[in-house]
């Protein structure tokens, strides 16, 4: 890890405090309106906004690309993030079964979600000139594979007519994201004790 790397992961570290009573302050005081009556408060909020908020961010994507490219930074900040503990042939060897068992079971993850974010699934009443039979529901399956997040409206009376309709995963990127992190985390951590045993 370079110096420039050790610096700008202090300043990360020590900015978070700082952007935690930012945005409490936000939420709290409502400090978008304070600022326009108060200078201090106008200070605050231009200071963390502008600077202390856009710093971070610019720092986070910086140590983000480190992290991909750099084999010491990696080893560093990442294990001790998952607590990894390499101290005898024995604990390498186990480490190694945990990854595999982690990277499979993360993979197998990964194939259920795409799987879950492509089919589509709904069950509509049918308008009263398509009822044939006695007939008055539908189920419609689809398949939808689309490389940015624009679905398409559905029109107003498919909206009335729907009773049950799926299409795709209901949570956002950020939070898909956020949770196949934690699944890395948590599947390497329990292999780990699992394997101790």
């Amino acid at each position: 890890m370079n110096k420039l790397d050790g610096i700008l992961l202090r300043v990360f570290i020590y900015e978070l405090p700082i952007l935690l009573i930012w945005f409490i302050s936000i939420f709290s005081f409502d400090l978008a309106v304070s600022a326009q009556n108060n200078f201090y408060a106008e200070i605050w909020y231009d200071f963390g906004g502008c600077f202390i908020l856009s710093s971070w961010m610019i720092i986070t994507i910086y140590l983000s690309i480190r992290l991909i490219v750099s084999n010491v930074l990696r080893d560093k900040i990442l294990s001790k993030l998952i607590v990894l503990r390499e101290r005898d042939e024995r604990e390498v060897k186990l480490t190694g079964e945990a990854a595999k068992t982690t990277m499979l079971t993360t993979l197998a993850v990964l194939i259920l979600l795409f799987c879950l974010s492509c089919f589509q699934f709904s069950v509509s009443n049918l308008p009263a000139e398509q009822i044939r039979d006695g007939k008055t529901r539908e189920i419609s399956l689809g398949l939808s594979f689309n490389a940015s997040e624009q679905q398409a409206a559905n029109s107003v009376q498919d909206q009335v007519n729907n009773i049950i309709s799926y299409n795709g995963l209901p949570i956002s990127n950020t939070t898909l994201i956020t949770g196949i992190i934690c699944w890395q985390i948590l599947s390497y951590n329990y292999a780990m004790k699992h394997k101790f045993k």
